[in-house]
């Protein structure tokens, strides 16, 4: 029986009250008013809510994506049962945020054994950080084998391919996929990018073309639709796709770069250094870095072109000349038939006559002699 309302058992009659009672498993025997009270108390506990506390099987996750893997690895362990794999993809998440991928790896392994599929895709993930790219394919395929035509496994199996330089086989499999799921945004978007790596520009923006029809606001896919135009000579196209982006989100610095790369080949040079100089307020890329010196020489040359068009020279933003400085004259050797001509002598001060001597001399006072006694010398 289904529990009733605290009000629909207070504006209870009394026929219907003994049946409310009997139908929760009560006595319906008694007064009315202790038969109600019975009611109330049982529909007050059943209709209260209780507390929920997290466990360490809810804590676990939490830690981990806090960046604790240890105390995570340890909530796991304790929650660990030999029937349940979740508990040991847990522990695997855990050991592979702490870098530890032998013991995540065997982790995944236990619980792949015990029949969970999305345990093969850690397992890949696992093998892709270790470096081992054909590894991570074959888990992909473990798992496709469990659950085929997946979009999930059949994404992170291109990707995996394109990773591991086997690009031809993972547009192979995008193809494949998107015959199984035309609709599906996500493997339009890998197709696109796999094809711009791969360097096929025309089938790229022809990707990219169908995810904006889907999603015609994916700043990404226009940027990457505006490179593969870019790419393919269609300038005019191209700049038109990062006015698009960048009128969503004004502040990518990357749209503002491939734009001002756009516009400088188009000869737009002013237009060009605009946009590059905000791109490079935003992000000191040494791409973008080298575009702007790129464009302010272009900017500098043509500026010296017009003011002397015979004499013009292509030079630097950097290398600007600084004044000479000034030169020394050099002193003229003597020549051997010239004599070097010597300095004058200054002239001495005059001593005065005989007379005026000795008339200073009586002027001095006489020497006083030492009160020493004189040593003789013995003979």
């Amino acid at each position: 029986m289904i529990a009733p309302s605290v009000a629909e058992v207070e504006h209870a009659d009394w026929p219907a009250l003994r049946r409310m009672a009997s139908g929760l498993g009560l006595n319906p025997k008694g007064r009315s008013a202790v038969v109600r009270l019975r009611v109330l108390d049982h529909v007050r506990k059943k209709a209260a809510r209780q507390a929920w506390h997290a466990g360490r099987e809810h804590q676990a996750p939490i830690l981990v994506r806090l960046g604790f893997p240890a105390p995570a690895a340890a909530h796991w362990e304790g929650v660990m049962t030999l029937d349940a794999p979740a508990p040991w993809v847990g522990l695997g998440a855990a050991r592979l945020g702490a870098g530890e991928l032998e013991e995540a790896a065997k982790a995944f392994d236990r619980a792949a054994q015990m029949g969970d599929a999305t345990a093969f895709l850690h397992r890949a993930e696992t093998a892709a950080a270790a470096g081992d790219f054909g590894g991570a394919v074959r888990a992909c395929d473990a798992y496709l084998g469990m659950r085929p035509r997946d979009l999930r496994g059949l994404s992170m199996k291109a990707d995996f391919l394109a990773r591991g330089g086997w690009a031809d086989e993972g547009i192979a499999v995008l193809r494949s996929a998107l015959e199984d799921h035309p609709d599906a945004v996500a493997l339009w978007r890998g197709l696109g990018l796999a094809l711009l790596r791969s360097g096929k520009h025309g089938p790229a923006a022809e990707a990219f073309h169908e995810t904006l029809r889907a999603d015609p606001r994916d700043v990404d896919c226009l940027i990457n639709r505006g490179a593969a135009l870019l790419h393919l000579g269609r300038t005019r196209d191209a700049i038109g796709a990062f006015r698009e982006a960048l009128e969503i989100d004004p502040s990518r610095a990357d749209a503002l770069n491939d734009l001002g790369v756009a516009y400088a080949r188009e000869d737009q040079v002013k237009s060009a250094g605009v946009n590059l100089e905000r791109a490079a307020k935003r992000l000191e890329t040494p791409q973008i870095l080298r575009n702007v010196a790129h464009v302010r020489e272009l900017l500098h040359h043509g500026e010296a072109k017009e003011a002397h068009p015979h004499t013009a020279r292509p030079t630097t933003v950097r290398a600007v000349a600084a004044k000479p400085a000034p030169r020394r004259k050099a002193r003229r050797k003597p020549s051997k038939r010239s004599p070097r001509r010597r300095p004058a002598k200054t002239a001495r001060a005059r001593t005065p006559p005989r007379r005026v001597r000795k008339a200073h001399a009586k002027r001095r006072p006489a020497r006083a002699r030492s009160s020493r006694p004189v040593k003789r010398r013995r003979r």
